[in-house]
């Protein structure tokens, strides 16, 4: 029986994988530097300092880490701001588990203030327990740790405490972990691989009734 919940944010719960697809590119973009062909997908599992070191390094910017990723920071601190929607389904998901007792807590690898911001334009911050990132912990999701800490603070079992992932990489970590693995249909992930690495497959945040079934 399900005793907890882990969610991804970005392309989970939101709808904001269209901004972070390019950020990468229009931050180097700003400096008057052209980005090489392949960006998006070497900074897609990397948490925001990881991203900021790749482009200090790869790209020989003289900005320091701290300075690119506050300039980073600022270019979609407005979009949490002021255009973040969340997944149809996903506030009226999180309820029906809160209304079941079920703790639900935010594991992302988005900066904490940004992600606030964006918690609280959509409503779904007061239907969460807690937020966890990844920079917090200077960890990414390529390692189960988040996982591991998020849940520990929940006191579930491991086996009963379910991750929802839109990313493929994160889906595997879990699912290699021990965790159960629901995937979040997005456009912008591999959707065959990540049915292959799921225990549960969601199109979308509509059947709750299905999931809460299985699991």
């Amino acid at each position: 029986m399900i005793q907890g919940a882990i969610f991804d944010a970005d392309g989970t719960l939101l709808d904001s994988m269209g901004m972070w697809d390019t950020v990468g590119e229009r931050y180097l973009a700003s400096l008057g530097v052209t980005a090489r062909p392949g960006l998006r997908q070497i900074l897609f599992p990397l948490s925001l300092s990881q991203c900021a070191a790749y482009l200090r390094e790869s790209y020989g910017l003289s900005l320091s880490v701290d300075a690119i990723e506050a300039g980073i920071n600022g270019s979609i601190r407005s979009f949490y701001c002021e255009q973040v929607v969340c997944k149809t389904g996903a506030k009226e998901f999180l309820q029906a588990l809160r209304e079941r007792g079920i703790p639900a807590v935010l594991a992302t690898a988005t900066d904490r203030a940004v992600m606030m911001e964006g918690l609280r334009r959509t409503g779904l911050l007061p239907l969460l327990d807690a937020v966890y990132t990844c920079g917090e912990l200077g960890v990414d999701k390529r390692t189960p740790a988040l996982f591991h800490h998020a849940r520990a603070q929940m006191g579930t079992a491991i086996e009963a405490t379910w991750v929802f992932e839109d990313a493929v990489h994160a889906a595997q970590t879990a699912y290699q972990a021990g965790y159960r693995v629901a995937g979040v249909a997005d456009p912008y992930s591999d959707q065959e691989a990540l049915k292959a690495t799921c225990h549960w497959y969601l199109t979308d945040w509509a059947d709750f009734a299905g999931f809460y079934q299985q699991a």
